[in-house]
């Protein structure tokens, strides 16, 4: 597991945890999936930017 993933696992189950016992296991659960959905969302940007900057990068090494 990556350091990077292993950060989001952590801030998942944080706000899970922190709103299941303000709000009730429900509400942790659905705040948990929210921010699960988020993760998945900015890792998909980010991946998307290292491959464009791996792909330009290529580029202009006349790799292709």
């Amino acid at each position: 597991m990556s350091r990077r993933n292993a950060i989001w696992l952590v801030a998942i189950v944080a706000v899970g945890v922190v709103v299941g016992w303000i709000a009730g296991l429900v509400w942790g659960l659905v705040a948990g999936g929210a921010v699960l959905v988020v993760s998945e969302v900015v890792e998909r940007v980010a991946r998307g930017r290292r491959r464009a900057e791996k792909h330009a990068a290529d580029a202009s090494d006349g790799v292709g």
